[in-house]
C-alpha cells in the first residue's frame, strides 16, 4: 500500500499504540478524532492503521453505519462489535469480557414481568442458566448478529452478514477466553457480578441490584438515562481490557479500536460515553488506567456534540504532538489536503517517466483533495482519459450514463452532509447552488433559491469542515467550488435554479460596501468587460496595493462558461489601460485554473501576457512599484513554464 501524505500521522497513531518500554502501566491515551471534510481520507487513514496494528495487537475496526441505527441502543452495537473484533485470534493478547457479558445477559432477561422481590432471584437464574458453556456460545452468537458486519476485521468481503461458520467460531473464541482456555463446562461469574458493586470507584453498592437497575433501564427512552447505562456498559468494557492486559507480561502496545464515521448517533454515543467513563475514574482519584487506544473520525460535529460533556478538545498536528504520556483526554486533528509534490508522488503509480507532468495537472485539479486525486489518477491509469485532457474526463460519465465525474466528485462534499453519509441529490444539488458565493454570509443570501429543509441551521451551512470558518467569512475549498460552478453553469431549467438566476440573486443583495463582491458577481454574470471602466478609474485614483487586492478578489475563480474565451485563446491587441485588465480579467483565472490550458508552451504564453499587462499598467497606477513586483511574478511564471 502506497501511503503518501499521511506517514507522520501514522507515526503519531503508532505514538498513542505502542507502551513505553518497561511502563505498560502509563496512562494518558487521548481519544484522537481525525478531522476533514468529506473525501479528506479519515476511512483511508483508519483503513491503514489497521493493516498497520492488525497482526500485532488487538485492533478492530468498526463502522456504524453497516447497521440501522436504534436510537434506544446507541452505543451498544458499537460496543458489541469492539468486544467481537477484539475477541479474533491473536497469539499472547487473549482478551475477555466477562463483566460486558454479564451485562448482556442481564439487559435480555426481561425483569418487568415479575415482582421486584423475585428481581434478584430471577438474576441469579439467569446467570447459571448461562453458565453453561453451550448455552452461552449460543447467547454469544446473538451478539454476533447484533454486531452485524460493523467489525471491518471479521466481516466476510462482499457479505452483508458474517458467515455462519465464522459466528460460530467466533463465539467459541469469546466463550473459551472467558474459561482462559480450559475446557470447562461451568463458567463462574462472580468477580464480573462483583464488579458491579465497586465499579473500580470505590463504591459500595449492591451489585446484583445494579445488574438488575440496569436491565430494566436499559430499555429507557429518557436519554439521560440511556447516557448512564451506556456509562456502566463503557466503564465496564474498559475494566475488561485493564484484567485483560494485566496478565500480558511485558505488553508493548494497546489494544486499538478504530471508529469509522464518528459523527452518527451510535458513534458518538461510544466516544461521549467513553470519556465521561474515564474523567469519572479520574474524578474519583482512582490511578487505574485503561489499555485502549481509540481513534475516530468526524467532519467536526462530535466536537460539538461533546461540548459541555467532557473538558474541550486538544488540537495537534501530527509533527507538534508526538507525546502520548499527556493527559489530554482527546484531541482533534485537521487533515490536510495532499501537496503538489505528494500529488505527483501518487503519480508515479500511473508513470514514473511523466509522474511530475501529470501530477502537476492533476494537482491543478483538485488542488490535493485526496479522494478527488485517487479517483481521477485511476481514471488516467486505466487509459479512459488522456492526463492532458481533464476537461474531457470531468465531462465524461462516472459509472455510466446519468452522473458526470465532475458531479461525482462534488458528490464527495455532498455525501459528509447526510446523516447516514449517504449521496442525497437535493444536498448536492443545493451545494452547487451556494457555489455561486464567495463566502457563507453570502451563501445564506441565497436561502430563498433552495428547497425549504436548507435552513440556516442544516448541516450544509453548519458543517465545520466543509467551510473554513464558522463565521459568515467561512469560504467553501476552492476545488468544491470549481466542481460546483460547472454544475452550475450545465442546469439548462430554472428547477435547480440556473447560473443567471443565482448570479443575479446575489448581485441584487450585495452590501452596499462590499465593491469586491458586486464587481466579483457581475464578472461572473456579465463578463469582464462589465467592469473593465470602474477598475480602470480606481487604477488612476486608489492605493495601488489596495487595487491589486481587489483584483484577486474579482479573479478569484475561473469561468466555467469562458466568456472571455476570445481574449484568453486569441492574440494579444492590448493599448490602453482597460483593454490591459480586461486581458488580465480573462488570462488571469484561466493561468489557475481553466482546464482547457494544457500545455506547457500555452501556459508560458499566457504568463507573459500577464506580465506585459502588468508592465503597462505600471505607467496609469498611483504607485508603479507594486504593479511592477506582479509583474515580475508573471514573467517567473513564464520561465517556469518551459
Amino acid at each position: 500500500m502506497v501511503i503518501v501524505g499521511r506517514a507522520e500521522l501514522l507515526e503519531l497513531i503508532d505514538t498513542l499504540v505502542r507502551v513505553p518500554r518497561g511502563n505498560s502501566e502509563t496512562t494518558g491515551n487521548p481519544v484522537l478524532v481525525l478531522e476533514g471534510y468529506g473525501g479528506a481520507g479519515r476511512t483511508t487513514v483508519l483503513e491503514q492503521a489497521l493493516d498497520r496494528w492488525q497482526r500485532r495487537t488487538p485492533t478492530v475496526l468498526v463502522r456504524p453505519l453497516e447497521r440501522p441505527y436504534d436510537q434506544y441502543n446507541p452505543a451498544r452495537p458499537v460496543l458489541a462489535a469492539a468486544m467481537l473484533g477484539l475477541s479474533m485470534d491473536l497469539p499472547g493478547f487473549p482478551i475477555a469480557f466477562p463483566r460486558i457479558v454479564v451485562a448482556q445477559l442481564a439487559i435480555n432477561e426481561n425483569f418487568t414481568d415479575v415482582p421486584a422481590t423475585e428481581h434478584r432471584e430471577r438474576l441469579r437464574t439467569v446467570l447459571n442458566r448461562y453458565r453453561d458453556r453451550a448455552a452461552l456460545v449460543g447467547f454469544i452468537g446473538d451478539l454476533v448478529g447484533l454486531a452485524g458486519a460493523q467489525a471491518a476485521n471479521i466481516k466476510v468481503p462482499g457479505a452483508a452478514v458474517i458467515a455462519p461458520t465464522l459466528s460460530e467460531h467466533l463465539s467459541n473464541l469469546v466463550v473459551a477466553r472467558l474459561t482462559r482456555g480450559r475446557l470447562i463446562t461451568k463458567i463462574t461469574w462472580g468477580s464480573a457480578v462483583s464488579w458491579y458493586g465497586h465499579q473500580d470507584l470505590g463504591l459500595r453498592a449492591d451489585a446484583e441490584t445494579v445488574l438488575v437497575e440496569l436491565a430494566i433501564k436499559a430499555a429507557s427512552e429518557d436519554p439521560e438515562i440511556r447516557r448512564g447505562v451506556d456509562d456502566l456498559l463503557i466503564s465496564a468494557f474498559l475494566a475488561d481490557l485493564r484484567n485483560s492486559a494485566a496478565r500480558v507480561a511485558g505488553r508493548p502496545s494497546n489494544v486499538v479500536v478504530l471508529l469509522d464515521d464518528g459523527d452518527v448517533p451510535a458513534a458518538v454515543a461510544f466516544t461521549s460515553a467513553l470519556l465521561r467513563s474515564r474523567k469519572a475514574m479520574a474524578a474519583a482519584g482512582s490511578s487505574l488506567t485503561d489499555p485502549l487506544t481509540l481513534i475516530t473520525t468526524s467532519s467536526g460535529v462530535l466536537a460539538e456534540e461533546l461540548d459541555g460533556q467532557v473538558p474541550a478538545a486538544a488540537t495537534w498536528t501530527p509533527r507538534q504532538r508526538a507525546d502520548p504520556a499527556a493527559r489530554d483526554a482527546w484531541a482533534r486533528l485537521s487533515l490536510s489536503d495532499l501537496s503538489e509534490f505528494e500529488v505527483k508522488t501518487l503519480a508515479k503509480e500511473v508513470t514514473a517517466i511523466e509522474a511530475d507532468r501529470i501530477g502537476a495537472q492533476v494537482y491543478r485539479l483538485t488542488e490535493g483533495h485526496p479522494s478527488a486525486t485517487g479517483y481521477v489518477l485511476n481514471r488516467i491509469r486505466q487509459a479512459r482519459q488522456r492526463a492532458d485532457d481533464l476537461e474531457a474526463l470531468l465531462r465524461d460519465n462516472h459509472a455510466g450514463p446519468g452522473t458526470a465525474v465532475q458531479r461525482h466528485l462534488l458528490g464527495l462534499f455532498a455525501r459528509d452532509l447526510h446523516p447516514r453519509k449517504q449521496l442525497d441529490e437535493s444536498i448536492l444539488d443545493a451545494l452547487v447552488t451556494v457555489s455561486a458565493a464567495r463566502t457563507k454570509g453570502d451563501a445564506l443570501r441565497l436561502l430563498t433559491l433552495l428547497p425549504s429543509e436548507f435552513g440556516g441551521r442544516s448541516p450544509l451551512f453548519r458543517s465545520p469542515t466543509l467551510w473554513s470558518a464558522p463565521t459568515e467569512d467561512g469560504v467553501l475549498p476552492a476545488f468544491a467550488r470549481r466542481m460546483g460552478l460547472r454544475e452550475l453553469a450545465g442546469r439548462t431549467r430554472d428547477t435547480p435554479p440556473g447560473w443567471d438566476r443565482v448570479f443575479g440573486t446575489l448581485l441584487d443583495t450585495v452590501g452596499s460596501g462590499d465593491r469586491a463582491s458586486r464587481l466579483h458577481y457581475t464578472r461572473l454574470l456579465h463578463g469582464g468587460g462589465a467592469i473593465v471602466d470602474e477598475l480602470a478609474g480606481l487604477l488612476s485614483t486608489s492605493d495601488t496595493s489596495e487595487w491589486l487586492t481587489l483584483f484577486d478578489e474579482i479573479v478569484e475563480i475561473s469561468d466555467p462558461r469562458r466568456p472571455d474565451a476570445a481574449l484568453i485563446d486569441g492574440s494579444d491587441h492590448a493599448t490602453s489601460p482597460a483593454e490591459h485588465i480586461a486581458v488580465l480579467l480573462a488570462v488571469a483565472p484561466a493561468i489557475e485554473s481553466d482546464l482547457r490550458i494544457t500545455t506547457v508552451r500555452r501556459r508560458e504564453i499566457l504568463c507573459a501576457r500577464a506580465a506585459h499587462s502588468f508592465d503597462r499598467l505600471a505607467d496609469h497606477a498611483t504607485d508603479r512599484t507594486p504593479i511592477l513586483l506582479r509583474a515580475n511574478e508573471y514573467h517567473d511564471c513564464a520561465r517556469r513554464s518551459r
